[in-house]
């Protein structure tokens, strides 16, 4: 490592270095006397020399050492050590920007497509994207002026800020170079090497204020780059009435008016402070000759140079520093002793500590907080039914000071019991599937038998009623799994209502309470959506049993059409024997008894639900109101106002 110009970019700070340490060792020294004078009153010498027999004075002294060296090496650090050197070139690229942006109803022409205003603020856009690295900030103006976004780093704001002008943002008609020029100046930071400000408009000044201004600006050190939007030649402007109608803009002598881009004046405001005029062009590249000429501006007034500065070495010293306080930190002042006892001592600490780790079971609780306590316990080792029983003990003794946080953990208890039992249920979305396909293989089997019926085909009615009989076994095995999740979402349904109930009560037990008001409002929503899921199981269930009913019925009309020889198994009507194989001949064989349109019973009736239902108060929507101020109508203003 080169140590070559080895010096200190702060030395004032190396007075830390010296004093601190001094203070610090007749800090230790004091110390050092007072513990001695206390051992001094506690016993005689003899007994003194005992019972420090442990304490080893060494290790306090070089405990004390490491801490002045710390404190040394924090000094240094903070006067910043350099050695060796490292050449760079500095470059004021990171201009101060002020766009100073014409939005007045003459950058409404679509000489330039979209419009003026637009491409001139999809320029300004990319200009801010890929080519500044300072701050930006936003004039926008008409017949008056004002700041739309201060000097700033963040890009995100000043482009939310630009996209929102229009030509309705300044109220006052007309066009004000001047005045725009001289809110730009009051924008910029006064303390600024240089003050770099944007003109983007199409020129036309109508107040011809524009040039003098830009003179008394150049007198503060403003430069000030114009961009000219538009085309000499001009377009009509073209503005909306009163019904929403577009029509030309017309003067005081109902004349149309047509607005032209004005170079000459741009270039002379430009010319008056240094800067420069460059048209805008249908692609907005004259934005891009700005940051050129910004920087041919750094080239031409020196402040491009190089130079060398030292390497900051101070990291070094701030890791040594570490290195020793937490050394310090772990070194005790005890000595290594090799007795005999002194070996059993921290064997038996050992083994206690072990057998503390390993111990599951708790003295049993007797007051509300010792209930409260091994409930929490076991709500951290996610037994929730256990923890559920001792959250209630807890709040059966009546303990103010511990019913609020009882309540509060009584709900996470129930919800996370809730939803294990909910996870460890049948899987919705494959049961919804299955319910479906069964209920679409019913609606199949349906449409065959009658189709059979109509023909009054024999072979076809056997094989319609062979396919109504998987159809119906089909429709039974789904309606058997929508029952299990039935019964799955009604016991998740309790355990999540009775969450709630327990946060609202934390809720009114504890005011201040914020966590428990919003875990009551999470979990009523969770209740919500597991209400909409058990509806739906419940019209799927209520769907399956008309399916099976009509199939009950269409069967029983096949058996009863088809004659004996060729008779499927059973009596007409007669068609449960579904899970028995079906042989290659049907004639003479039987089947028992028709359950032809059972329905599933359901574990939680429509009542219950509606019950549930009402019980919920889900109505959490937060409206925001809509402000009843009205814009106030712009300044009436006679003349020319494009």
């Amino acid at each position: 490592m080169n140590f070559a110009e080895f010096h200190f970019a702060e030395p004032h700070w190396l007075w830390l270095a010296v004093v601190a340490p001094v203070l610090l060792a007749l800090l230790q020294a004091h110390a050092a006397r007072q513990r001695r004078a206390q051992l001094a009153k506690m016993a005689s010498p003899q007994f003194v020399e005992q019972l420090t027999l442990s304490h080893s004075s060494p290790r306090r002294r070089l405990k004390e050492i490491f801490l002045l060296l710390a404190v040394i090496l924090a000094g240094l650090a903070l006067a910043r050590p350099q050695w060796g050197s490292v050449e760079n070139t500095r470059a004021f690229v990171g201009e101060d920007v002020v766009f100073v942006l014409d939005c007045s109803l003459s950058m409404t022409t679509s000489d330039v497509l979209p419009s003026r205003l637009q491409r001139a603020k999809f320029a300004m856009l990319d200009f801010v994207r890929k080519q500044s690295h300072g701050r930006v900030g936003l004039v926008a103006f008409a017949g008056s002026a004002f700041i739309q976004c201060p000097l700033t780093f963040d890009a995100d704001a000043f482009e939310e800020t630009l996209m929102s002008v229009d030509e309705k943002t300044i109220p006052i008609p007309g066009t004000d170079i001047g005045r725009a020029l001289n809110e730009a100046n009051r924008a910029m930071d006064k303390n600024a090497r240089r003050k770099m400000v944007v003109l983007v408009t199409d020129g036309e000044d109508l107040e011809k204020s524009g040039i003098a201004a830009a003179k008394q600006l150049a007198t503060n050190g403003v430069v000030v780059f114009t961009i000219g939007v538009g085309t000499p030649a001009g377009k009509e402007i073209q503005t909306v009435n009163a019904a929403n109608q577009p029509e030309l803009l017309r003067d005081d002598k109902g004349e149309i008016v047509r607005s032209h881009l004005d170079e000459s004046t741009l270039r002379e405001i430009a010319e008056a402070t240094g800067g420069s005029y460059y048209p805008l062009g249908a692609l907005g590249d004259g934005l891009l000759k700005v940051h050129s000429a910004m920087h041919a501006l750094d080239t031409a007034s020196g402040l491009r140079q190089s130079a060398k500065s030292g390497v900051d070495r101070f990291h070094w010293f701030i890791a040594a520093m570490l290195v020793l306080l937490v050394t310090e930190s772990l070194l005790g002042t005890r000595r290594k002793l090799i007795s005999a006892p002194a070996l059993l001592v921290p064997l038996l600490l050992l083994s206690q500590t072990a057998q503390a780790a390993n111990e599951t079971n708790f003295p049993p609780p007797i007051t509300a907080r010792d209930f409260y306590n091994a409930g929490t316990r076991l709500l951290a080792a996610k037994k929730f039914t256990e923890a559920e029983n001792l959250f209630q003990s807890a709040l059966a003794a009546q303990d103010e000071r511990v019913q609020p946080l009882a309540e509060f953990n009584l709900g996470h208890a129930r919800f996370a019991e809730g939803a294990e039992i909910l996870k460890k249920g049948p899987d919705a979305q494959k049961i919804s599937a299955r319910g479906n396909a069964a209920l679409a293989g019913g609606e199949n089997a349906v449409r065959t038998a009658e189709s059979a019926l109509a023909e009054n085909n024999l072979e076809k009615m056997v094989a319609a009623y062979i396919e109504g009989r998987g159809a119906r076994h089909d429709l039974r095995e789904a309606e058997k799994a929508v029952q299990s999740a039935m019964e799955t979402y009604s016991k998740t349904l309790q355990k999540w209502q009775r969450a709630a109930d327990d946060f609202k009560g934390a809720a009114e037990l504890n005011t201040a309470d914020t966590n428990a008001t919003r875990n009551a409002e999470w979990v009523e929503h969770q209740i919500a959506k597991l209400i909409d899921q058990l509806n739906q199981m419940q019209a799927m269930a209520g769907a399956m049993g008309k399916q099976k009913q009509a199939l009950g019925k269409m069967l029983s009309k096949l058996k009863g059409m088809t004659p004996a020889p060729n008779a499927p198994p059973g009596a007409a009507g007669d068609d449960d024997d579904e899970d028995n194989p079906q042989p290659d001949s049907l004639a003479g064989q039987k089947e028992n008894g028709s359950r032809e349109g059972d329905q599933m019973q359901v574990p939680l009736s429509p009542e219950s639900a509606g019950q549930i239902l009402d019980g919920l108060s889900l109505d959490g929507t937060r409206r925001l109101a809509m402000s009843d101020q009205q814009g106030t109508p712009p300044k009436d203003r006679k003349g020319r106002n494009w």
